[in-house]
């Protein structure tokens, strides 16, 4: 991979690694940073999310779509119902707890590719897929923060849906940033009736947000979504997936460090060895090839 288009590439996992961070910012608040906003509730921000992508992209929405069954289902997986989970889950999950748990949606891939697509994995697999589930549930499995192991648990549904979404994508053809746009466009009236039904005080938490909040909106849709998947699409054009893949890790390491760093995550015995096996174990099976779904390794990069 030449230097510019490793720098570009490094800058995406960057603000990828980030967006754990920023999302939770914009969920919870942060105490001593802007007095009075405690956060936006996490179903209006999804639905916030989208609406901005749908219309960031809305250019790329022609011409229409004919496999809609499909596309549904797509978007209400990689879409509103994992970001909403993630989400949801971030209101008591650290940003570097669940920057590990998505990663988990590598293993997920490769066993429902064996179940559905009859994919045949190898030794080296197999134990990646391994080391990867026993690091996300010493993460997750953690008695003494029972609260946090819930907000987790929804992270690990996120990885489940989008993963089941991910075996569907092979049957649509559609280029990655009008799929984007497609995907916005669906799931912001499905998330925009879920705010409606189970939150309040949506309006009062954005104007209390200010600017921050706009900056946060922002960060996630242009630099995270539209430059991030923009660059990795292009780069995955580029390049063989076992390289690109493995790269990716970047991202979820850089999700537990700034969690550490810039909103305090506690760093015990637990995150150190369970992120370590679930890195690990992810890094073994983005570098091996899936067969019957090529870009398995790649279901991470839809939950950021």
């Amino acid at each position: 991979m030449n230097l510019r288009d490793l720098s570009a590439f490094i800058a995406v996992c960057l603000f990828w690694g980030l967006n754990f961070v920023v999302a939770k910012f914009a969920i919870t608040g942060v105490p001593g940073w802007m007095p009075g906003f405690d956060g936006v509730p996490p179903i209006a921000f999804a639905f916030l999310r989208f609406l901005a992508l749908a219309i960031v992209l809305f250019p790329f929405l022609r011409p229409l779509p004919k496999q809609w069954g499909i596309l549904i289902l797509v978007a209400m997986g990689m879409g509103c119902v994992q970001y909403a989970f993630i989400f949801i889950g971030l209101q008591t999950a650290t940003p570097s707890g669940m920057a590990l748990v998505l990663q988990s949606g590598v293993p997920f891939v490769t066993l429902l590719s064996v179940v559905w697509l009859k994919e045949k994995i190898g030794w080296a697999r197999g134990t990646g897929t391994a080391l990867a589930i026993a690091g996300v549930v010493l993460v997750v499995a953690d008695p003494a923060e029972f609260t946090l192991a819930i907000g987790l648990l929804y992270g690990l549904g996120a990885a489940f849906v989008a993963s089941v979404a991910m075996i569907l994508i092979r049957r649509i053809d559609m280029k990655p940033m009008r799929l984007q746009a497609w995907i916005g466009l669906l799931s912001t009236p499905v998330l925009f009736i879920g705010t409606a039904a189970l939150e309040t005080g949506q309006a009062e938490a954005v104007i209390s947000g200010g600017w921050m909040f706009a900056a946060a909106l922002a960060f996630t849709v242009l630099l995270v979504n539209v430059y991030g998947h923009g660059v990795f699409y292009f780069v995955l054009q580029k390049y063989e997936t076992t390289l690109v893949a493995p790269l990716t890790l970047l991202a979820p390491l850089i999700g537990v460090v700034s969690g550490i760093l810039l909103t305090g995550d506690p760093f015990g015995w637990r995150l150190a060895v369970g992120g370590m096996l679930t890195l690990i174990g992810a890094g073994i099976v983005a570098s091996r090839p899936n067969r019957q779904l090529p870009d398995a390794a790649l279901v991470r990069e839809e939950s950021l």
